[in-house]
């Protein structure tokens, strides 16, 4: 484990930004990144985690048979209902931020990559905070594309109960548009990498 651990760059944006995009480019450049989403199932999917266990207290009507979050609740519960939202994260926040702080020391990088949706509406330990822009309507349009059994009215509740798009920007302290293909991702990702490599060599 590090003695010193990498910086952290906080690579956010609303749901159909396109993080995994730019998270990928970074990783094609040897930057290690970790998806807190993903992080997140590892915690409620574990039926014995205390954080799950606590979700099932909160909201006992969420849960499968075996104790574990259902699957499609975060679409048909929580992404209706802004108080549950709030108090979903508010339990699962610490579970996930343990395991990332985790995961970081182990890395031998001049500086890792942390893909948040949430990162905004949350304290983090970020160097930095990259915000991948794209407007509404194209971040609709790639999350009913990849999930097509969601109707406009779930897609739209889902963006809503986002940041507004301002309010990512007001705090970035760079920001990427995924507006255009893939060969600009791989350009803006490399200028940054070259950036931050030189910052936190």
């Amino acid at each position: 484990m590090n003695a010193t651990p990498p910086k952290v760059l906080v690579l956010t944006g609303g749901i159909g930004s396109g993080k995994s995009t730019f998270a990928r480019a970074f990783e094609a450049l040897g930057v290690p990144c970790i998806d807190a989403d993903a992080l997140a199932r590892t915690v409620h999917q574990d039926a014995s985690h205390p954080a799950t266990m606590q979700i099932a207290r909160a909201f006992p009507q969420a849960m499968a048979a075996d104790g574990s979050l259902a699957r499609g609740t975060l679409r048909s519960i929580f992404a209706v209902d802004p108080a549950a939202n709030e108090e979903l994260k508010r339990i699962l926040r610490p579970a996930v931020l343990a395991l990332a702080d985790d995961w970081t020391r182990r890395q031998q990088t001049p500086y890792v990559v942390w893909e948040s949706a949430l990162a905004m509406d949350q304290a983090l330990p970020a160097a930095r905070v990259l915000v991948v822009d794209a407007t509404d309507q194209m971040r609709a349009a790639r999350v009913a594309l990849r999930n097509p059994d969601w109707t406009s009215a779930q897609v739209a509740s889902i963006i809503a109960m986002q940041l507004p798009r301002a309010d990512y920007l007001a705090r970035a302290d760079d920001v990427v548009h995924n507006d255009g293909t893939l060969d600009d991702v791989r350009a803006q990702t490399l200028q940054l990498h070259h950036r931050y490599t030189d910052l936190w060599s």
